[in-house]
């Protein structure tokens, strides 16, 4: 039941977002990838990115935190954005994880996965130059 959910919820988060948005699981875990998700102009030293979100097969009542961009994510100075320096491997591939905490309690009615895009949205816009 919950991968049935978290498919349809990424339908609507791909109709919002204008991006395909696959969804993988292996064993327990579940990941959401954006694909070619486009980030805030002048923040990043690149245009867009993939994006990856985990949760497991307990979505939408698990709560997810944080999310992971491909590596070449950085600030348009070129330095590492803040609290997310590490360097991940997940799918195959490597992860830059954005070490964003919620400092909310998580929602699990309506469409959690718009929810976390909005929450990891709002991270983006930090790094936008003023």
């Amino acid at each position: 039941m919950a991968l049935e959910e978290i498919r349809r919820h990424a339908e609507d988060l791909a109709a919002e977002a204008g991006v395909l948005v696959d969804v993988e699981n292996e064993a327990t875990q579940v990941y959401v990838i954006l694909r070619a998700l486009p980030l805030p102009t002048g923040a990043y030293t690149v245009a867009s990115s993939d994006v990856l979100f985990i949760t497991d097969v307990q979505y939408p009542l698990a709560a997810m935190d944080m999310f992971w961009t491909e590596p070449a994510v950085l600030c348009a100075n070129g330095s590492v954005p803040e609290g997310a320096a590490s360097i991940e491997t997940y799918r195959g591939r490597q992860w830059r994880r954005f070490s964003w905490h919620r400092n909310g309690a998580w929602n699990c009615n309506g469409n959690p996965l718009l929810d976390h895009f909005e929450f990891m949205h709002a991270r983006f816009l930090r790094d936008v130059p003023k």
